[in-house]
């Protein structure tokens, strides 16, 4: 293998946090076991390695920007195959909602409308690091961390998405800021 091709992988690689965090700001948390926010950037993950030759920029902006826009297409196109097989009555309540927000974040990423937490977040450097702590923190902190903080959710709307209390929900945010910050320095 050529040196080149080494770089181009751990490059790619090296972006896997930040694009699952970026993947599990953009599809509404009711959706996730219907869209794998993971799964979708495995997919991208694997398309941007068999489509390296597309890519025509030079550098790691241009190459998180490249990959970014692949996930943000898988995204939508993941949420749109989800929408059609969704025919359960009952389901399609609650599920029109979070297919209707996920749509809308989608849209906003790709038109590039506001910015967005995770828009945000991503023109600092540190991102990745961001990213990285939040994956070696428990599932329900990097959740509640994630709907609270990143996504602007209210504390009872992210306890309510936890199936949690609001002080429980508020402690696990607690625990979780502190635990990220821990990771953080440590680096």
């Amino acid at each position: 293998m050529e040196p080149e091709q080494d770089n181009w992988g751990s490059d790619v690689e090296k972006l896997r946090p930040l694009l699952v965090l970026l993947a599990r700001q953009n599809v509404h948390p009711r959706l996730w076991k219907v869209v794998d926010p993971s799964g979708v950037v495995q997919d991208t993950l694997v398309e941007a390695h068999r489509g390296r030759e597309k890519f025509q920029g030079n550098g790691t902006l241009a190459l998180k920007g490249w990959i970014r826009s692949i996930l943000l297409n898988n995204l939508r196109d993941a949420i749109r195959r989800a929408h059609r097989e969704v025919r359960d009555v009952d389901r399609e309540v609650s599920m029109a909602a979070a297919f209707g927000e996920t749509t809308r974040r989608l849209e906003s990423q790709l038109s590039g409308g506001g910015p967005s937490p995770s828009e945000i977040a991503m023109k600092n450097e540190d991102v990745v690091d961001l990213a990285c702590a939040l994956e070696r923190l428990e599932s329900a902190q990097r959740d509640a961390i994630e709907y609270h903080h990143l996504q602007g959710r209210s504390l009872s709307e992210t306890a309510s998405l936890l199936g949690r209390s609001e002080s429980a929900a508020a402690a696990l945010l607690h625990r979780g800021l502190k635990k990220l910050k821990e990771h953080l320095k440590k680096g």
